[in-house]
């Protein structure tokens, strides 16, 4: 049986890197969820990473009912116990408990992570690259995870992983989400704010309908998507929790902290809003290649030959799906960066793009919802 986090002390988990002794210093990160970060460095000269978060601190934890502080249920599996996806592996060395939450330690991936929108980087990656992601992504999704966690799965009796809700992770970002941050005085609520009344004004009013009735009753995207298979999603694959390996063609994904259980329609609807100004190719390309890369790159896992086009089930509606997440997720930046006239690196504006997944996701919610 596994042994969780909180039966481990901070001081315990550092004495087995020998990091014991060594002092920490600041490590800024572009994250926004309140967690703070340390770097450390041993006496060979690896770097080491230390994030440490609670419910107190970290506002999408408390959003996302991870009373379990799930990113650290994950990070305190034995080593290498998520590295049974093939060429996707989670780089995580160990968690314990630190003050009122949690502390997990990874190796320093700096120099590995995609830049995504990193001032003073090109945000744009090529098609190789997204590939590569790709290929993992579908890999992540095709692996039967009830079977391969450490202590049994959830048919063996054994306690289930700390999976982030659906309802939740849906309305993160959504409008109604966005004034309650900013009643409680979140810095992020605002900014959301801002975000969708920009939408309000640019987009069409088919599309704020849809956007306005799910922030509110989400029960209908609900039930459509409970038809499909549900799988291991990551839950927050922007490009920026993807480091590109040395080995071969391997990538590592980091920040776990919203891993759940889905349709694979919810992890490609915030992959492609989360990252529209970094993809070489367009939505519709990007989710072929994603397909392609399900259906056709078969592997060896330890319940025996499984078949990617097993996690689709109905693949138009999982497109359909896809394009009313997305918008669900993210109206509110593609609102922003419409009014700011931002134009991405494909080449499409950002007016052109909002007005593209509006009218997909009106589309759909027609058929769908």
């Amino acid at each position: 049986m596994t042994v969780g986090w909180r039966d481990r002390t901070l001081l315990d988990m550092l004495t087995e890197f020998g990091l014991e002794l060594l002092p920490e210093h600041e490590f800024p990160t572009d994250g926004w969820s309140g967690a703070t970060f340390t770097s450390l460095v041993d006496s060979d000269g690896r770097r080491f990473v230390l994030k440490r978060t609670s419910l107190e601190v970290d506002w999408i934890a408390r959003s996302t009912r991870d009373d379990d502080l799930r990113e650290g249920w994950f990070a305190g599996l034995p080593p290498g116990a998520l590295a049974w996806i093939p060429k996707a592996t989670s780089p995580y060395l160990g968690a314990a408990a630190d003050d009122s939450g949690v502390a997990i330690l990874t190796p320093d991936l700096s120099n590995e992570l995609i830049a995504w929108e990193r001032p003073g980087h090109d945000p744009a990656i090529d098609t190789l690259t997204l590939d590569r992601v790709l290929r993992a992504l579908a890999r992540l999704h095709a692996v039967p995870w009830a079977s391969i966690v450490e202590g049994g799965s959830e048919r063996d009796g054994a306690p289930a992983p700390p999976w982030c809700p659906l309802p939740e992770r849906l309305l993160l970002l959504s409008p109604v989400s966005a004034s309650r941050y900013a009643d409680e005085g979140n810095p992020v609520g605002p900014r959301f704010l801002a975000g969708w009344a920009a939408f309000r004004r640019l987009a069409p009013s088919g599309a704020v309908d849809v956007i306005d009735r799910l922030a509110v009753d989400p029960s209908h995207l609900i039930l459509a998507l409970e038809v499909l298979p549900w799988v291991g999603l990551h839950g927050d694959l922007k490009l920026a929790n993807v480091a590109l390996l040395p080995d071969d063609d391997a990538v590592a994904f980091i920040d776990w902290q919203m891993t759940m259980q889905a349709p694979i329609a919810v992890e490609l609807g915030w992959f492609l809003v989360s990252n529209s100004a970094s993809l070489p190719v367009d939505p519709d390309e990007v989710v072929r290649r994603y397909r392609d890369h399900l259906e056709h790159d078969e592997r060896r896992i330890p319940e025996g030959d499984w078949s990617g086009p097993q996690v689709v089930g109905d693949w138009d509606l999982q497109r359909d799906l896809t394009w009313i997440v997305g918008l669900l997720l993210r109206g509110w930046r593609k609102g922003l960066d419409a009014a700011a006239g931002v134009t991405l690196p494909s080449g499409i504006s950002a007016v052109d793009d909002l007005a593209w997944w509006c009218e997909r996701a009106s589309e759909a919610a027609a058929r769908r919802l």
